[in-house]
């Protein structure tokens, strides 16, 4: 409970308090006989000063106990995504693009796996976070409904397709939001349709995935050799997807390769991958505890008002009233 809250509280307790004590002052009688609170007056003071003592003792110790279970589902696998932006993305042989598609069924992903931790990497000639690390859905489907190969123009630095730099760029955001060297459980995913032309050796790189046990689902889409236009000399544009190193790096990582055919290819891999990954969740039960300050900051301030009614009321002049009863 926050401190805003304990004021409102307070405020409200010492409202109430005031009028008690003034409707007292005017008619002792209206909350209990007046003959009975003289006789038991010492005992009443006594008991107010053993809560204040004991409210006062307590109130540092900061004591806590059970009040409840609960069970909590550990979603604690984060999932690397690699998504390649290059020119050949653009491609129409998946309606209405292979971005387009891959992008639909990223979206449809991030809704199956609520509360993971998910990031993305997009990369080309040059790999970058994109999307870094967050449990939010909302806020990655936000970022990636707002994404566009347009965001990528073919120029020097978005020229190729590193996948080697951004495997290495992947494991090394893992370690990174981590803060740690050693294996836990990861997942990557590497979507490309294209040949590693640039940078690092993605064979090396993989070598040190194997190392980590981290596994590796490599998605190669569509096919090799399809025309996506002519350039400047009028010359075919094609894509130049290679699979034999997509389904080596697979087979080197211990994990799948998987072929993008279609348009619901995307759809079924997508949706086995986040039926396996819930099929694993593990649950706990933990306890929900609550601060025994919650009841003792109003005992303390009933007992404190309850004293210094008393004290207050011994210094002023006393009243006598008359507890006969006529008959």
């Amino acid at each position: 409970m926050s401190f805003s809250v304990y004021g409102i509280w307070i405020s409200l307790l010492l409202i109430a308090l005031c009028g008690v004590f003034f409707f007292f002052n005017k008619k002792p009688k209206f909350l209990v006989p007046i003959s009975l609170l003289q006789k038991n007056i010492r005992r009443i003071y006594r008991i107010l000063v053993v809560s204040l003592l004991v409210s006062v003792v307590l109130l540092p110790l900061r004591i806590s106990f059970v009040s409840d279970k609960q069970i909590l589902v550990q979603k604690d696998l984060p999932i690397q995504i690699l998504l390649d932006v290059s020119l050949s993305m653009a491609s129409n042989d998946l309606s209405p693009s292979r971005f387009v598609a891959a992008k639909t069924s990223l979206i449809s992903l991030v809704r199956q796996l609520d509360w993971y931790y998910i990031s993305l990497i997009a990369f080309s000639g040059k790999p970058f976070v994109y999307i870094p690390f967050s449990f939010s859905s909302s806020a990655i489907i936000a970022k990636l409904e707002t994404m566009n190969l347009g965001d990528f123009p073919p120029v020097k630095d978005f020229l190729g397709t590193a996948i080697g730099d951004a495997l290495l760029l992947g494991i090394q955001n893992l370690q990174q939001m981590f803060q740690q060297e050693i294996y836990k459980p990861w997942i990557v995913v590497l979507i490309t349709d294209g040949d590693s032309n640039v940078w690092f050796d993605p064979v090396q790189i993989i070598a040190y995935y194997k190392k980590m046990n981290v596994p590796l689902f490599v998605l190669g889409v569509w096919q090799e050799n399809f025309l996506i236009g002519r350039d400047t000399w009028n010359a075919d544009i094609v894509t130049d997807i290679n699979l034999p190193l997509l389904q080596q790096l697979a087979d080197a990582a211990w994990w799948s390769f998987y072929r993008i055919l279609n348009d619901q290819s995307f759809d079924e891999f997508f949706y086995q991958f986040s039926q396996n990954i819930l099929d694993q969740q593990q649950t706990k039960i933990q306890n929900i505890y609550r601060e025994l300050n919650d009841y003792l900051i109003y005992l303390l301030l009933a007992s404190l008002l309850g004293v210094g009614a008393f004290i207050v009321a011994s210094l002023l002049p006393q009243k006598k009233y008359n507890t006969k009863t006529t008959k």
